[in-house]
């Protein structure tokens, strides 16, 4: 592998990431510099133009690559079930720089970067998952789930939240949403739905949620953030707009409690 091909962007802070920096030294990779000066493993490392290879540590970091959609490869080591820990990144890294035996280990997938627009204001990027969300616990609404075919579901619940493969093993999983596979699809899920029958679907690159009561105040929720408030009737579009390639561990990521659902 040339020299040029064996730059590594490293964004996090805390000591996983200097040890994985090490590491890049250790198997003959070459550290890219930021591309600003605001200092070693900040976001800006994930468009640096030089790096063939981004690890990107912990969850910030990890969706600030996702969210800047960089050109290489992105290395995730946070605790979910698409990513490696801190260990599995360096062999990883000695594997990728090597070329020669990266497949026996390591598979490149693509995830989703995703568009919301509430309508209200300038459009957001998601790397993990999209929620609207009653601003008090166990206070039901009622949302329209809008599909690309054009058929709606109706529920009744404390919200509705939108995962990616990436963020389905996370809030979507635990309100009753299916895990998915790279390329599967968006997971959505009512949250603590008021209802004895749950529905949770797969659907494709495009999904409109829409707050189809007034009363309770709603609150669009974008990787873990609060974004403001939805007002009732305004459809908040989350649609697939980029898509950046990762590499992720073969084999790994098996869990005995996954769902499944048919694409909608």
């Amino acid at each position: 592998m040339e020299a040029s091909e064996r730059r590594v962007a490293v964004a996090g802070h805390d000591e996983r990431a200097a040890e994985i920096r090490d590491a890049v030294r250790d198997a003959g990779g070459h550290l890219a510099e930021p591309a600003s000066a605001t200092g070693e493993g900040t976001a800006v490392d994930a468009q640096h133009p030089e790096a063939s290879l981004l690890v990107a540590v912990g969850d910030e970091a990890v969706r600030d690559a996702v969210v800047a959609a960089p050109d290489c490869t992105v290395v995730p080591v946070v605790d979910r079930r698409l990513a490696f820990d801190r260990d599995g990144a360096v062999e990883a890294l000695r594997r990728l720089l090597d070329g020669s035996r990266a497949g026996d280990s390591i598979r490149r997938v693509t995830h989703p970067v995703l568009a919301v627009d509430s309508g209200a204001d300038a459009s957001v990027r998601a790397a993990f998952d999209v929620a609207l969300v009653t601003g008090e616990p166990a206070r039901i609404s009622e949302f329209g789930v809008g599909f690309h075919r054009g058929r709606t579901e109706s529920v009744r619940a404390d919200g509705v939240v939108v995962a990616t493969p990436l963020g389905s093993d996370g809030y979507a999983n635990a309100a009753g949403g299916p895990v998915v596979e790279p390329g599967g699809g968006l997971s959505v899920a009512p949250i603590a739905p008021f209802s004895t029958r749950i529905d949770a679907w797969v659907a494709a690159e495009r999904v409109g949620l829409t707050v189809e009561r007034e009363g309770e105040p709603i609150a669009l929720v974008v990787d873990g953030k609060r974004r403001g408030a939805v007002e009732p009737h305004q459809t908040t579009e989350i649609e697939v707009v980029d898509r950046v390639t990762f590499a992720a561990p073969t084999g790994g990521g098996e869990r005995a409690d996954r769902k499944h659902s048919n694409n909608s």
